[in-house]
């Protein structure tokens, strides 16, 4: 598995932009992807270490975020990684006890590749990208 980048909530992608841009240095920025299956808006910044975060931002009902925000937690929400043996993968973190959130689906910010998230023994969650 390869680090990819940190997944981080919050309300409003602009205004979330614009409190990174406060904190690191900013490089660049990719374009904004709705995500209709997931009912979430995407947008990822690279710092000047070229670190990836993703801001998540909700988008219509029934989404990941809004109880995370209204309940102000988990708001730093996942680790994510690439593989280029995702099946291989998910059978691993499965083996040594990390529990599956949901079935693979596909992305639309990874065009339409797999990912899946798993809630780790530590209680953290780490995402998993096909690569």
């Amino acid at each position: 598995m390869d680090f990819d980048h940190i997944g981080i909530f919050c309300k409003n992608l602009k205004i979330g932009r614009n409190y990174f841009s406060k904190i690191f240095e900013i490089k660049k920025k990719s374009k904004v992807f709705n995500d209709n299956l997931l009912n979430v808006k995407i947008q990822f910044l690279y710092d000047k270490k070229n670190i990836k975060y993703e801001l998540i931002e909700p988008l219509g009902k029934k989404n990941p975020v809004d109880l995370s925000l209204r309940k102000n937690r988990n708001i730093i929400n996942h680790v994510a990684y690439k593989t280029k043996s995702f099946q291989k993968e998910i059978s691993r973190l499965r083996k040594i006890g990390c529990i599956p959130l949901d079935k693979p689906k596909p992305a639309v910010a990874f065009n339409g590749k797999k990912f899946i998230f798993f809630l780790t023994p530590l209680r953290f969650i780490i995402e998993l990208i096909e690569n």
